[in-house]
């Protein structure tokens, strides 16, 4: 795992990240020490994270949490149609998809009366675009039928300490998309506990509705050690969304006693689903 060690206890990775990355990101984080007030994101007040009773999490709040979605390379036309079947049948709360099947999901949907939210990501999956191209990409999205967007931080801008920048960026995608819900996701994979913090104040200051873990195309994302992390740090500035690693519904019961409110799941909805419902 390209020098990580990990412990996998069911789908819950907790995760020591590789030195040479540990290392390179702290040296960027000391640079906002030498950068002027105005550019440094005001700190979310840290709490504790009061866990929720969820002995009665039924297939139907389950569902109603799941963002079924088909955003792999090689995510097709009928992936997409089996996962909006899916979201169909139970009831799902959304279905995110690659930008170039936003108009037949759309069309799908309202071919078979679904209720489900059309999603799809902005600046996907390397978060490397310009901040421009991320606001045309939201735009077109939201013009092809998007309910939801989920954009992708511009990772090498906080690794390189060009918090401003970072910052920026999702600031600009959030005006573009006006009230739709944004959700920022940060790919924890690349960040130290430090910048995960540092990257949850930034999604809070740039007006987007939630933190996001990943992108579900790095070896790791949603970890509990993450997703409690993120929610001690925004509180309820901002809900948590968990993605990448999600793969069974014990993972989305811890998740959500610690604040998970959303989760992104590819092929393994349906599994969690029915697991969910066995558990009644």
């Amino acid at each position: 795992m390209n020098g990580k060690r990990a412990d996998r206890s069911g789908d819950v990775y907790v995760t020591t990240r590789s030195v040479a990355v540990y290392k390179e990101s702290m040296k960027m984080h000391t640079l906002h020490q030498e950068q002027p007030e105005d550019v440094r994101t005001p700190d979310v007040q840290t709490r504790d994270v009061q866990t929720l009773d969820v002995q009665t999490l039924d297939v139907q709040t389950v569902a109603s949490m799941l963002d079924v979605s088909a955003v792999q390379a090689n995510s097709t036309r009928e992936q997409v149609r089996d996962f909006a079947d899916v979201a169909l049948r139970y009831d799902c709360k959304a279905v995110f998809v690659l930008p170039c099947f936003l108009p037949y999901l759309r069309d799908y949907r309202a071919e078979n009366g679904g209720k489900f939210l059309l999603g799809a990501p902005v600046g996907f999956p390397s978060g490397g675009t310009s901040t421009a191209m991320k606001v045309l990409e939201a735009k077109s999205e939201l013009a092809d039928g998007a309910e939801e967007i989920d954009m992708m931080l511009n990772v090498g801008y906080v690794l390189s300490g060009m918090y401003r920048e970072a910052l920026d960026d999702i600031r600009a995608v959030k005006e573009a998309v006006g009230p739709t819900t944004l959700k920022v996701i940060i790919e924890c994979h690349y960040l130290d506990n430090d910048l995960i913090r540092r990257v949850a104040g930034m999604v809070v200051e740039g007006g987007a509705q939630w933190v996001k873990t990943g992108t579900g195309w790095t070896p790791t994302g949603a970890t509990l050690e993450n997703v409690a992390l993120l929610k001690r740090t925004v509180g309820d500035a901002a809900k948590v969304k968990a993605s990448g690693g999600v793969r069974s519904f014990e993972t989305v019961r811890e998740m959500h006693r610690l604040g998970v409110e959303r989760f992104g799941v590819g092929g393994s909805a349906r599994t969690i689903l029915e697991e969910a419902g066995s558990k009644r």
